[in-house]
């Protein structure tokens, strides 16, 4: 449904001469493959402006719309929690009595406006903008963390913030000294050798229990097998379905898989289950390429990696955001489509543990299938 609703934004901006046909073509790939709206991508591409993207979404939808930096009122913000802001994609801006402005990706959606006027008791304005100002704009006023893209829009300064950064966010922007205690690292790290020895029958650096909460959540979707991951890649519908079949798989050999989008210079997460993963915001950890680690070094050689993490920043950051200690070696398989890796499969044993290396081969044939449905996919818009 989004691509045809997309191919109808992007034959609008074709027909008014705002983009080539060729920019559309290209944006709709890309959004195969990255997410996000049409526009987030044709703006990526630098196929059109801001303000072209919104003229012509408001004439589509027949409502008003606002392109450029907006300066949200603190009282505004305060009126609109950040969980159903985060939710609706929307942010208010003005508060007028019992009017509340309010930018959205889609002002027509009325499940939304319901919602909103309901929780604020107020009577709510909705004003379209691309879903790149909406991203920038819940960044600016609430701390909340979105894919980022190559798009980066200025938000009005001294706009008013209301701070609920997420612990994943929290954790991935402290200090590396203090991410891991060194104690901590020397005894895992130091353990490590000897677990490899007695075939992966490693124990937690403790001896004990470490507090780390069960893998198997109650609403963790059920694992699959190989086979009935490779058919239902060739169904898939889109990239979150590509990305459920990758993780329940890898689920049922490991403890813990994670999806990084690799874009822009920047590897991003995309979406994890497993250890320590309930309740953690995967989507904003981002690490830059270019810093030592085992992402760049992944996504450099375009080859995968089984072997114990180095103690590198970068490595330490990631280990930290995903929570649940270091593991005693971890698997990493980048994803190619398109010419290039657009993710990587993040995958481990848990805290002190060692991958099955009988899995390894699998997941290795099971990243060349999620390549071809993604070309797949590409294909078909």
């Amino acid at each position: 449904m989004m691509v045809d609703v997309a191919r109808r934004i992007g034959e609008l901006l074709v027909e008014e001469g705002a983009c080539a046909p060729t920019a559309v073509r290209e944006a709709l790939q890309a959004q195969v493959i990255f997410g996000g709206r049409l526009g987030t991508n044709l703006l990526e591409h630098g196929a059109v402006t801001e303000e072209t993207l919104a003229r012509a979404l408001g004439r589509r939808r027949g409502c008003p719309f606002h392109a450029g930096p907006v300066r949200p009122e603190r009282e505004a913000l305060r009126a609109v929690p950040a969980v159903l802001a985060d939710r609706w994609e929307l942010v208010p801006v003005r508060l007028e009595g019992r009017r509340l402005t309010a930018l959205a990706c889609d002002p027509t959606d009325l499940a939304m406006l319901d919602e909103v006027a309901f929780a604020t008791d107020k009577e709510v304005a909705p004003v379209l903008a691309a879903e790149a100002r909406i991203w920038a704009l819940l960044r600016g006023a609430y701390g909340l963390v979105r894919q980022l893209r190559g798009v980066e829009l200025d938000v009005e300064p001294g706009a008013g913030r209301i701070p609920t950064p997420t612990r994943a966010a929290a954790d991935a922007a402290a200090p590396a000294a203090d991410l891991m205690d060194e104690a901590e690292f020397e005894e895992l790290y130091g353990g490590l050798a000897a677990a490899a020895t007695r075939g992966g029958e490693s124990q937690p650096a403790d001896g004990g229990d470490d507090g780390v909460i069960d893998l198997v959540e109650e609403l963790e979707p059920e694992p699959l097998a190989f086979d009935q991951a490779v058919g239902a890649l060739r169904g898939a519908a889109g990239r979150d379905a590509i990305a459920q079949v990758v993780l329940r798989y890898a689920r049922s050999r490991l403890r813990r898989a994670v999806l990084f989008t690799v874009h822009r210079g920047a590897v991003q997460g995309w979406a994890g289950l497993g250890e320590a993963l309930a309740g953690r915001d995967v989507g904003a950890i981002r690490l830059r390429l270019g810093t030592p680690g085992v992402l760049d070094t992944v996504v450099r050689t375009r080859a995968h990696f089984l072997g114990p993490l180095p103690r590198t920043e970068a490595n330490v950051r990631m280990l930290k955001a995903l929570g649940g200690g270091v593991p005693a070696n971890a698997l990493l398989v980048p994803i190619l489509a398109l010419g290039r890796v657009v993710n990587v499969l993040y995958a481990d044993g848990g805290r002190g543990e060692l991958v099955d290396a009988d899995g390894v081969g699998e997941l290795l044939i099971l990243a060349t299938r999620i390549a071809q449905s993604y070309e797949a996919l590409a294909a078909r818009v």
